[in-house]
């Protein structure tokens, strides 16, 4: 008998982180919903792009008006609130508060190439059944994940460099 590693064990262990980042995927969408979308720290940071008198009416940074009837289209939800590039920008320049985001963002980014790639690759395991063709798949997957890992970090740990309201 063999008591090493084998490749049963490496896949109950994928198999297991596969159902972790899942989980945590959700936690982390939640969070990034709540905070882009609905947390009151917006409007916080909203008053650095505006001026006083502006803020104090209740006008905050907007897009133009096709900009947001576009991204309600898009998303099929029309009562959306739209988060202005200008705060996001400001988020992500403040140097405090870009750590905490942009790491937030490098996780949520690690866990859903993980969950979306491996998913991927089982399924396409299941279909594939040259072992060839499989282990080049995989191969192929796997080096578009690394790119994508590659370009997403490069524009998280970016954004905000160099921004002036």
């Amino acid at each position: 008998m063999n008591y090493g590693k084998s490749a049963r064990s490496t896949n109950a262990q994928n198999w297991f982180l596969h159902r972790i980042t899942g989980t945590f995927l959700i936690f982390l969408l939640i969070v990034h919903l709540w905070v882009q979308h609905y947390d009151h720290q917006t409007a916080t940071i909203a008053v650095q792009t505006v001026t006083a008198e502006q803020f104090e009416a209740g006008t905050l940074p907007t897009y133009p008006d096709e900009a947001v009837s576009a991204v309600r289209a898009q998303t099929g939800n029309a009562t959306m609130e739209v988060t202005p590039y200008d705060v996001v920008m400001q988020r992500l320049s403040d140097p405090v508060y870009a750590v905490l985001w942009k790491g937030f963002n490098i996780l949520f980014l690690l866990f859903a190439l993980h969950h979306g790639f491996y998913g991927l690759n089982n399924v396409l395991s299941d279909y594939i059944r040259n072992d060839m063709a499989r282990a080049i798949t995989k191969v192929l997957t796997w080096t578009l994940a690394l790119v994508l890992l590659i370009v997403g970090l490069y524009s998280v740990i970016t954004a905000g460099w160099n921004y002036s309201p």
